[in-house]
C-alpha cells in the first residue's frame, strides 16, 4: 500500500470515528449529550471534520457533511456550537455560522478561450473556532436545506496542544526545495499542465530574504485524489499571482517526489513537506514579511479566504475579490 493510500486509509477511519450517526442527543435539561459511541446507519446528516488535526488556538474548521444515502449535503445553511468536554459537564465556548465552499474546478471555454470556473460535486462548511485546552471537544451541527432541519447532530473530536504543521505565528521553515535551476525538466517538480514556471523559480528560504510576503502552496494537481483535494493552483493561486504578482512572492511545491511516482507509483514526500510536517494536501501558507505565518489553509478553501490574509500582509486594504462561487 503506498504512503497515500494508507493515509486516504487513516482519513476515512478518522472521519469515521468522529462522525456522529446518532442523529440527536438525549437532553438533560438544556444539556447537550455527546455519544461516545458511533453508531452507523441512522438519522439523515453524518457531518465529518476534514482537518489533519486540530489544535489549541484559533482553528479553520472544515467540515463536511452527508445524507444517509452518503451523497453530499451541499449550499445547506449551518450553524455550528462548540463545547469543552473536559470539565464534568458540556460547556459552550463558541458558536457560529459556518460557511459553504464549494469545490471548484477550472477550465478553457473552447469558443472564447477565456479560463472559467464551475462548481464540482463537493464542499465543505468552514468557520472559525478558538480551542483554549487540549482533550475530548464537542460540536453540535444544526443544518437547514429546503427549509427543513432535522434535529442538531452532536459529535466529539480531540484537540491537540500543538498542531504538527507551523502555526499562525511560527517561522516559516526555510525549505530549499528544487527549482528550475537545480531539476533537468520542470516535469520533475510540477505535475501541472501547462506547468507553472513562475512558481518555481526560487526557494522559500530565499524568498524569506526578499522582504516581501510568500503565498507557498503545497499541491499535487496530476494526482490529487481526496474528495477535498481541491484544485488549488487553478482556483486560488492563479488569480493571487495575476493580482499580486509584484509584490508578493508566489511559491508551488509538489508534495511527492515527481519521478518516483510516476515510474513506480510510490509517493514518496520530498523534504519540504517533512519540513512543515504535513501529512496532507493541499495546503497553502501566507508568510508575512516578518517571515512568520500569518494564515494557513486546508483542503477546499476560496480564493478571498487567502487572499484576505495576503492583503494584510500587505499592509493594505485594498477591495478583496470575491470569489465566483462562493
Amino acid at each position: 500500500m503506498t504512503a497515500r493510500r494508507a493515509l486516504l486509509a487513516a482519513l476515512l477511519l478518522v472521519g469515521a470515528t468522529v462522525t456522529a450517526c446518532g442523529g440527536s442527543s438525549s437532553p438533560k435539561g438544556n444539556e447537550v449529550v455527546f455519544p461516545t459511541v458511533v453508531t452507523l446507519g441512522k438519522g439523515d446528516i453524518f457531518p465529518a471534520i476534514n482537518n489533519q488535526v486540530l489544535a489549541v488556538g484559533d482553528n479553520r474548521v472544515s467540515m463536511s457533511l452527508t445524507d444517509r444515502n452518503d451523497n453530499p449535503v451541499l449550499g445547506a445553511q449551518v450553524h455550528l456550537r462548540f463545547y469543552d468536554l473536559n470539565g464534568p459537564k458540556p460547556a459552550l465556548r463558541s458558536e457560529s455560522d459556518a460557511r459553504f465552499i464549494p469545490m471548484t474546478l477550472a477550465y478553457v471555454d473552447e469558443q472564447s478561450g477565456k479560463q472559467e470556473q464551475q462548481s464540482g460535486d463537493a464542499g465543505v462548511y468552514v468557520t472559525h473556532a478558538t480551542f483554549d485546552e487540549p482533550g475530548n471537544w464537542g460540536v453540535q451541527v444544526t443544518v437547514v436545506r429546503d427549509g427543513t432541519s432535522p434535529p442538531p447532530v452532536p459529535f466529539r473530536f480531540n484537540v491537540l496542544a500543538h498542531a504538527p504543521e507551523p502555526a499562525i505565528g511560527d517561522p516559516a521553515p526555510a525549505s530549499r526545495q528544487a527549482t528550475l535551476a537545480t531539476v533537468p525538466s520542470i516535469e520533475d517538480i510540477d505535475s501541472s499542465y501547462p506547468p507553472r514556471p513562475q512558481m518555481h523559480d526560487t526557494t522559500v528560504a530565499d524568498a524569506l530574504t526578499s522582504g516581501k510576503p510568500i503565498v507557498v502552496a503545497f499541491a499535487t494537481p496530476a494526482f490529487c485524489q481526496s474528495r477535498t483535494c481541491a484544485p488549488v493552483m487553478d482556483t486560488v493561486m492563479d488569480p493571487l499571482y495575476a493580482k499580486y504578482k509584484d509584490r508578493a512572492a508566489f511559491i508551488h511545491i509538489e508534495p511527492y517526489e515527481l519521478p518516483q511516482l510516476r515510474q513506480s507509483n510510490v509517493d514518496e514526500p520530498v523534504r519540504a513537506m517533512r519540513e512543515w510536517n504535513l501529512q496532507t494536501e493541499p495546503w497553502v501558507f501566507v508568510v508575512g514579511r516578518d517571515g512568520r505565518v500569518a494564515g494557513k489553509f486546508e483542503g477546499i478553501m476560496a480564493v478571498d479566504e487567502v487572499e484576505s490574509v495576503l492583503v494584510q500582509a500587505l499592509g493594505g486594504t485594498p477591495t478583496v475579490t470575491p470569489s465566483p462561487t462562493s
